[in-house]
């Protein structure tokens, strides 16, 4: 059963209520608590899949996680600890994670936008927590001042703290400097791909808009056209009725004169 609500969180978002309905419903007994399981947000999706679909860039940023809190819980305590370059270690990977996450959303067609990407490193912050891994619901908050050091009681784990307690700056290896280089270009790349279609739509969007105006625009020149001969008739014709109405009430009044002089 926990491998078939593994498998939930692995689904798309919009296949997650079926599924889960489905399930529950050939739960038997258990079928109520799989019923209450809650969607999971845009963004808390998104990091389940980094979990599920690239668990290397995910525990890359936990073991950094953990390392920057065992630092920093050593700091409390009066102890010294290379604290910066554990955080910048630590910026590194949530850095990578983010990107691989951006990824993962731009492969389902998701626009990443920028609320959902600021959710998404929010949660990979604040990793490890919000529950149990790859099954989050909601995005999670980072880590503030005020709730770190409640979070430091009993919060570091003895191989954190043994690898802060060691700790030396690793030397890259060239082979991992090239495996990074590579991600990094195949995510340009895949970001450069995205991005010319996203050019080319606009630009078919943009000449449909473009015709359309164009046309719009020649209809106004020749309605304004149309309405300045009309203007101008409007005028010619007015004079000519004011010189015809006082014509005819000349001939009116000479004629009730020649009928008056009649008799």
């Amino acid at each position: 059963m926990a491998s078939d609500i593994d498998r939930l969180y692995q689904l798309s978002l919009a296949e997650f209520t079926d599924a889960r309905n489905a399930l529950a419903k050939a739960a038997g007994e258990k079928g109520a608590a799989i019923k209450s399981l809650e969607k999971p947000s845009a963004a808390a999706w998104a990091v389940n899949q980094l979990f599920w679909k690239q668990r290397r860039a995910y525990d890359k940023l936990i073991r950094a996680s953990e390392r920057v809190r065992a630092a920093h819980a050593q700091v409390l305590k009066g102890k010294s600890a290379d604290l910066r370059t554990m955080e910048a270690q630590h910026s590194a990977a949530v850095k990578d994670a983010a990107e691989e996450v951006r990824a993962i959303l731009a492969r389902v067609g998701d626009p990443a936008t920028p609320s959902t990407m600021k959710s998404v490193v929010d949660t990979l912050q604040a990793l490890p927590g919000g529950g149990e891994p790859g099954r989050l619901t909601k995005a999670l908050a980072p880590i503030g001042f005020g709730a770190f050091g409640a979070l430091m009681q009993g919060a570091v784990s003895s191989r954190a703290l043994a690898d802060v307690v060691t700790f030396a700056p690793p030397k890259p290896k060239p082979d991992e400097i090239a495996e990074a280089t590579k991600r990094h270009h195949e995510r340009v790349r895949q970001r450069l791909k995205d991005t010319e279609a996203q050019v080319r739509t606009l630009s078919a969007a943009l000449a449909i808009v473009r015709r359309k105006h164009e046309k719009a625009e020649a209809i106004r020149t020749s309605a304004e056209a149309a309405f300045q001969k009309a203007a101008a008739e409007a005028r010619s014709t007015a004079a000519d009725v004011a010189r015809l109405e006082s014509e005819a009430r000349a001939a009116d009044q000479e004629r009730a004169r020649l009928a008056a002089e009649l008799g």
